[in-house]
């Protein structure tokens, strides 16, 4: 008799966390990499994005590079799946691939930065039913200006595998505008990601108004 296939389903969708950029406008010399830098609260950023993504949905895999075990650290146990990109200095697509192709997923995936730790779980819950409703490629809006995380079905796969340089998934949304569903969000967190260490001082002072929700 064949041996029956014990193999656990995908999950229906994958949030990817892309923390392998090296983050050279926050530090150039490296020594405070930046998805592990604690915001205001003492939180690790990195911890801050899986923690609201994973309000909403099942599995999230970090993509880190060289800082694997910072990361790792920084996650403080958080049911993630964390995966190392070799080639993470080849830009952001590299990192998109290297996701991609370890996490499958049924719907689709949820892509979002590491160096945004603000979104509203409210934001999240939004992407992720309206990518589970059929849409191909989801992303919030606030007032106008479209945000992240941004959500891509699982038929944009193989383009998603076949992206080069630093500029991530943008190619994709260029080509597609017609498969493109803006969603409203109340959340200026969406729009917010943290270049430089000056930027992350600023969020602390602006206290709750950004934090996540």
């Amino acid at each position: 008799m064949p041996e029956p296939d014990c193999q656990a389903p995908a999950p229906d969708i994958v949030a990817l966390v892309l923390a392998a950029g090296k983050g050279s406008r926050f530090d150039a010399s490296g020594a405070r990499y930046k998805p592990v830098q604690p915001l205001a609260d003492g939180t690790p950023m990195v911890y801050a994005v899986c923690h609201t993504l994973l309000q909403h949905v099942d599995a999230v895999t970090v993509v880190c590079g060289p800082q694997q075990e910072a990361v790792r650290n920084a996650l403080g146990g958080l049911p993630v799946n964390l995966i190392h990109c070799a080639d993470a200095d080849m830009g952001m697509s590299a990192s998109l691939r290297c996701g991609i192709s370890h996490s499958p997923a049924g719907v689709g995936w949820i892509i979002a930065l590491a160096d945004m730790p603000c979104i509203h779980t409210n934001t999240v819950q939004a992407v992720a039913t309206r990518l589970r409703q059929d849409g191909r490629i989801v992303r919030p809006q606030f007032q106008n200006r479209p945000g992240h995380p941004v959500a891509f079905a699982s038929q944009f796969r193989d383009e998603l595998l076949q992206l080069r340089g630093d500029e991530g998934a943008r190619a994709i949304v260029r080509r597609h505008p017609d498969a493109v569903t803006l969603i409203p969000v109340n959340d200026p967190g969406c729009l917010l990601d943290i270049d430089t260490q000056e930027q992350l001082q600023q969020l602390g002072k602006a206290g709750d108004q950004l934090a996540p929700q």
